[in-house]
């Protein structure tokens, strides 16, 4: 439970446009999602203060979190559009 309210605490963050539907969101696939991000954007914060750096894992898990927050958008979209034809 903790790791879906930081997910979407951070994506909240990250994707401020959407943060009223991220508030709302309550289906499964987004809470499922706000759980990985929350994985992804805590590794992704402990690489990047880690010395040295390891780049190509750095760049990896930006992707990851850059994909996750356009899969959640594609989501919330899709959720808005069948709440509101």
């Amino acid at each position: 439970m903790r790791l879906m309210h930081l997910g979407r605490a951070r994506l909240g963050m990250a994707l401020p446009r959407y943060r009223p539907q991220l508030r709302q969101a309550r289906e499964r696939c987004l809470l499922d999602l706000f759980e990985a991000y929350a994985l992804a954007s805590s590794t992704l914060e402990e690489l990047q203060r880690e010395y040295p750096a390891r780049k190509e894992l750095i760049a990896e898990y930006q992707q990851t979190c850059a994909d996750m927050q356009a899969e959640v958008v594609a989501l919330l979209t899709l959720t808005d559009e069948r709440l509101f034809p």
